[in-house]
Parts: C-alpha cells; structure tokens; sequence
C-alpha cells in the first residue's frame, strides 16, 4: 500500500506545477483560445493542466512532435499539436498524419469484425477455409488454427522477422509474407497461450483481401476511412508524404536526428496505418459508440459488443489489449516503428478516450513506462496517454515509470564510461607495456596468459559483437532499427578493440624477446 502510495504522491508532484498554473489561469480569467486549436470541450481548467503537462513531456523527452486528442461522447473534446512536423519548423496540427504502428491491428481487426457481423467470416473457422493453401511447418496445427485464435494471438506464431519483406512494395508483399509462414515451428500446441505476434495480423489481413476480393489497403479506405470520415489517413506512406506527413525521428544518444524509413508494406495489416490525431478521435468515437459515428455505422451495435468481447484468462482480445486500472476496464493498443511512436486508450464506460502520436522513438522508450505496465510495446507515449485519461476522467494519476529523458541521461552516462575506458587502454598501452618490457618476460605461462587474454578482450567479443551487427536478422530487425545510436557504438568500439588487439599482441611479442635484467 505504502508503495503505492508513494508513486502516485510523486506523479502528483510531477503535475503539481500544472495544475497549479491551471487553476491560477482559471482564477485570473484566461480565455478559453489561449489554447489555440485546443476545442473547449473539456472543462477549461483541466484543458490547461493538459496542455501545460503535454508540453512539458515533450520538452523534456525532446520529442520533436506531437500530437494529441481527447474524446468524451461522441465527440471531440480537446485536440492539439504540438512542436515541429519535419526539420524545417512546419508546426504540427491535429491534421498532420503520423504512422500509427501497431495500433492499426485494431483496424485489421474491426475489418475481420465487419466481415463476421456480415456472415462472411466464421471466426471460429480454420484459416484454410478463406486461405486454402496456408501453412504452417505441422499440417495439423494448419488445419486446425482458427481465425479467432489469430484475432486473440492464440495461434502459437512466434514472433518472426525473417518473414520481413522490408523492401516490397508491390501488390503481393503481404501474400508473399503469410507464405513465408509455411515452414514455421509453432511455441505450442494450438490454441495455445497468448503469444504476441506481427503474424497473426498479417494472416488476418490476407483473409480481409480474399474474402472482400480488395486489396487489404482499398479495404480499409472504403470500408473504414470513408465512412469515419478520416480524410487525413492513408495506407501509402507516398500519399502521406504528399498531404503532410510528418517526418520520423530517431534518437542518436538523446538528440532527435529525422530519417525516412522503408515502409513495410508486406506487414501494413499489423503496424502500417498513417493517420491524423483529429481522425484517430473520429475513430474513437466510433469505438465507444457501438460503430457510429455521425450519421454513418462501420459496424453493427452487435458486432462492436463482440469485438470488446474480453476473452477468458486473455488480456488481448480482438486487436485490444485490455487493463484493468482503479476499477475502470480500459481498451489500450500502442504502436511503435524504428521512428514513430503512438498508444491509444478508451474507456468504453466513461466513453472517454485518448490517442497522442509522436515522431520519434527509440529503444530505450520500452523502458520508459512503469516496470510491468505492459506486456506489449508500453512506451513514452504510453504513460502520457494514461495521465492525460487520468486528468480528463478526474482519477487518480499513475505512476508514470522511470521517463525517457531519465533513461537517456543513463544510457548516455554508461556509454561514456565505456568509451573512457576504450580510450584509456589505447593511451596508457605504451606505457604498460614499456614497463613489462623493463623487467622482462621470461616466463611462458606469463606470455600465454596474457597473449590469451588479449585475444578474449580485443578479438573474440568485437569479432562476435561485428558478426551480429553484420549478419544477425533479429539484430538488423531490433538493435539497428531502434537503437541505431547503439549498434553504431558497438561497432566504431569492436573495430577500435581488434585494432588495439593487434598493437597489444605485437608489443608482447616485443616484450617477450627482452631479456629479463640481471
């Protein structure tokens, strides 16, 4: 209890700046367009506090980007952005599209949903039904494997990035991805347990292709975007580019450096959507409001009742994780690409909900969250998103974990050291070894000792480190791609050590041919 206790007394410290400046404002009379875009739907005083703490999660993570919406009803109550969109200052708008990551499984998974409220899909049908010639490495588990089981990650596919078809872009790619499937191993037996997957979402994204005989992408334009009404969201990341796109950012050692990234289309069912924070609100109020929204309906009351449908001893369900947070059940998904980040949250009881997009990401923004928060991709914008529901709903502010900025300022701190080290052993090297040459080195278990020893420091961990920087996929598919500032340090030290390796080895040999003074 007392821990407990004691995070939330130092997340309301944290905000306790804001909510004082809020209340100030209020007092003092501040108009409501202080705020800008910002619409009045929330309560003038909580609007402020949102704003001021918006702005200071992002100055001190130093994102360079964000943008922000808050839902209540069935309609938008607050919306935002905030900071820059692209290196040249263009101001970000809640208009300005993002890449939305993995929170666009819960699109594939409304399109499965649509299908299914119109008796096209039995989810409790065996995939080969819709895709006949899909495999996985057993034929029973082929047979066997339902649609459902892909909707809940049930299947037992493993997270796979062999499967990564990175450079694609033509019509086939996802195909070409789920037929890369055939010679996978499952974890277990099916159903098994959840087991998050890319995978699985790309399967369903095939079937929504075979079944609506569309492409996955006109689809979701036609089916979803269409009658949402999200006119700033796109399914090519050209198009986006072409209306506003923002640009990604990557951290190098804390400071956001932009990059373009290839756009993986063979995977668009499981992370690729690009979307607009102002359209992301049209879509939450779709979510809480049994599919309307408007005038216009993507699903029936029935079908949205079923796809919130939690299952039992799951806490994923039809492309929705879903919390449990002071009583109150929440809908959640975040997503994450090498230069994007987004996490979106709901409350189907309160119908409040909240999604924020930022264009940059890195590692280290796993981490940022509280320990144990999340079994998904819990990030930066992951706690922002849960203090912002907080403070629109009035409920106690959660722990917002150790902070991105926190997490940086000790990566940093280690890589330096270790780069001092790296450094200090090439400087004092001479030294060491003209010392060692002054008292001789007669003993031969002495010069095989430390001959074995320079080799295990300065050959045998660079070589390995330069070998998975080289050729290892899951590290090109992680570390490079989300850590780039790592993996380059790890490969300028392993090249630095095999060549103070190499000095170090000739300097012994010198030393050995001395003889020892009389």
């Amino acid at each position: 209890m007392a821990a407990v206790s004691t995070a939330r007394l130092r997340s309301a410290s944290a905000l306790a700046p804001f909510l004082l400046g809020g209340l100030l404002g209020a007092l003092a009379g501040a108009p409501s367009h202080a705020l800008g875009d910002a619409l009045t739907g929330l309560d003038p005083n909580v609007a402020g506090v949102v704003d001021r703490y918006a702005r200071d999660r992002m100055r001190s993570a130093r994102i360079p980007g964000m943008a922000l919406v808050i839902v209540k009803g069935d309609r938008i109550a607050y919306e935002k952005g905030y900071g820059r969109a692209d290196p040249s200052g263009r101001a970000v708008t809640p208009e300005t599209p993002f890449l939305i990551g993995s929170i666009t499984k819960s699109f594939t998974a409304l399109a499965v949903m649509q299908l299914a409220d119109a008796g096209k899909v039995d989810l409790d049908a065996s995939i080969q039904r819709y895709i006949p010639w899909f495999r996985v490495a057993d034929p029973q588990a082929s047979a066997q494997m339902t649609v459902r089981q892909l909707l809940t990650m049930t299947s037992g596919l493993p997270q796979l990035y062999k499967t990564q078809l990175l450079t694609d872009r033509d019509a086939g790619a996802l195909e070409r991805t789920v037929r890369k499937l055939a010679g996978v191993q499952l974890t277990g037996p099916v159903p098994h347990e959840f087991g998050y997957s890319n995978a699985n979402y790309d399967t369903l994204g095939l079937i929504v292709q075979a079944v609506s005989g569309l492409p996955y992408e006109e689809y979701v334009k036609q089916e979803i975007f269409v009658p949402l009404d999200m006119r700033q969201s796109f399914v090519s990341q050209e198009e986006a580019l072409r209306h506003g796109m923002a640009s990604g950012y990557r951290w190098w050692f804390g400071l956001p450096v932009a990059v373009t990234m290839p756009y993986n289309r063979s995977e668009l069912p499981a992370g690729y959507i690009i979307a607009s924070a102002q359209d992301m609100g049209h879509y939450l109020i779709a979510q809480m409001n049994e599919g309307r929204y408007g005038d216009a309906s993507v699903i029936s009351p029935r079908g949205m009742a079923a796809a919130h449908v939690q299952p039992s001893a799951n806490a994923y369900g039809m492309g929705w994780e879903l919390l449990q947070r002071d009583g109150h059940r929440l809908f959640n998904h975040d997503g994450g690409t090498p230069n994007f980040q987004a996490s979106l949250l709901f409350d189907p009881d309160a119908r409040v909900g909240v999604f924020v997009a930022a264009n940059a990401l890195n590692g280290l923004d796993a981490f940022s969250s509280p320990s144990g928060e999340s079994w998904l991709d819990g990030q930066t914008l992951r706690a922002i998103a849960q203090v912002v529901l907080s403070l629109a709903t009035g409920r106690p502010l959660p722990d917002e974990g150790p902070g991105h900025r926190l997490l940086t300022l000790v990566f940093d701190a280690v890589i330096l050291m270790l780069s001092a080290l790296v450094v200090t052993s090439f400087v004092r090297l001479r030294g060491r070894y003209r010392r060692l040459t002054q008292r001789g080195l007669a003993r031969p278990s002495e010069l095989a000792w430390r001959a074995v020893a320079v080799g295990i420091v300065n050959f045998l961990v660079p070589v390995a480190v330069l070998a998975l920087v080289l050729w290892s996929w899951i590290w090109k598919a992680l570390v490079v791609q989300f850590e780039p500032d790592l993996a380059w340090w790890l490969y300028v030290v392993s090249l630095l050590l095999v060549v103070k390796g190499a000095i170090e080895l000739g300097l012994l040999w010198r030393a050995a041919g001395q003889e020892r003074p009389v």
